[in-house]
């Protein structure tokens, strides 16, 4: 009779490890993130002469084009922005890139790019939202150019860094 409760305690002892084996595996397959978005190289557009004008930047060879007689971009060329958001795997995740508009100061910005998944690839229109399957790793990779426009004159001695907004939210 002890002999069976020994064997018992046993099989209970196994069970109770295989069990927890399972919840511990069954927690680690559904634990889910928080998705987050992360800057990895600023926009730039370079130096800028502060007067009425406008000009882009071509998101995939980082060139300048001034879009107006004046040229309020004195370089040819740029630095794209950058960003990666970190989402889970295989989910659909809705991305908008909201324009800076005139907020009283005279500069807008209309952002332009494009996002890549290791699944598929999406060209960004401002202030449209974009869906995209954040594929197996569940990055997505924005790069960012867009159109710069000085709406009055601006004054030289101040510094301008304007924001624009990346809205993401996973479905």
């Amino acid at each position: 009779m002890i002999k069976s409760i020994k064997n018992t305690d046993r099989l209970s002892k196994k069970l109770v490890l295989l069990l927890g084996g399972i919840l511990i595996y069954s927690f680690s397959v559904s634990a889910a993130i928080t998705p987050y978005i992360v800057e990895t190289r600023t926009l730039y557009f370079g130096h800028i002469v502060f007067m009425q004008g406008s000009c882009s930047m071509a998101y995939d060879s980082q060139v300048i084009s001034n879009l107006t007689t004046s040229n309020i971009c004195t370089s040819s060329t740029g630095t794209t922005g950058t960003y990666q958001i970190f989402a889970n795997p295989n989910t659909q995740v809705q991305i908008k890139l909201k324009s800076h508009g005139d907020n009283g100061n005279g500069v807008i910005y209309v952002p332009n790019g494009e996002l890549i998944s290791d699944f598929e690839t999406a060209l960004i229109i401002a202030d449209t939202t974009k869906t995209i399957n954040s594929g197996a790793s569940g990055i997505i990779n924005i790069t960012i150019g867009g159109r710069l426009t000085i709406s009055s004159t601006l004054a030289s001695s101040t510094s301008y860094n304007e924001l624009f907004e990346i809205e993401f939210i996973e479905l």
